[in-house]
């Protein structure tokens, strides 16, 4: 029978195990020749890399001032985004306001056109002695030497844009039939503007 001790025992230490390493397998010759290599051939490979390593870093240092040139650039930009966004929401303002005076002007009435019209349109010897726009009804009062004249102012009326085509005459109360001495006609006439431009 064979008897094992499988207790652990401590083991008296040697020179030549250091940290679990036994150096006495260590070849000594190639270790040195490694050693020198690692540290000969860095400074080697350093001076075949250094001109493209300094290349490398001179274009490291362009591309960092080009990337801070492009960052200015960008801030003026986005200065300039702001403008823009600012003069957007002032142009969407006035559009509204344009819209509202587009509006209160189209329901203003300005009876340039018609006036001018009338005053175009007139014959000749007929007067108008008193004309009155009340909203959109036309009331003109006046005197003409003929019917004939007076016909044609109707006509002139009627076939106009800016009424509607009903033409109302009527003789006026308390206007004479005489002008200077001269026998003349009287007319009322009364019509409706359908517009004013």
């Amino acid at each position: 029978m064979i008897e094992v001790n499988l207790s652990p025992k401590v083991s008296e230490g040697s020179l030549t195990k250091l940290g679990g390493i036994n150096l006495s397998l260590i070849n000594v010759k190639l270790l040195v020749i490694g050693i020198v290599l690692v540290y000969a051939i860095e400074p080697l490979v350093g001076s075949i890399y250094d001109d493209q390593i300094v290349t490398k870093e001179n274009q490291t240092v362009s591309l960092n001032k080009q990337i801070r040139k492009l960052r200015g650039e960008i801030s003026s930009k986005n200065a300039i985004k702001e403008r823009v966004e600012k003069l957007k929401d002032t142009e969407r303002q006035l559009r509204s306001k344009i819209t509202i005076v587009k509006q209160i002007v189209d329901k203003r009435q300005n009876p340039y056109l018609v006036l001018k019209y009338i005053a175009e349109n007139t014959p000749e010897e007929v007067w108008v002695e008193d004309l009155e726009i009340e909203d959109r009804k036309v009331t003109i009062i006046g005197y003409s030497k003929s019917w004939k004249k007076i016909g044609e102012f109707i006509e002139n009326l009627k076939s106009s844009i800016f009424f509607d085509g009903n033409v109302n005459f009527s003789k006026p109360e308390g206007l004479k039939n005489t002008f200077n001495s001269n026998r003349v006609e009287t007319y009322k006439i009364i019509t409706n503007i359908v517009a004013f431009k």
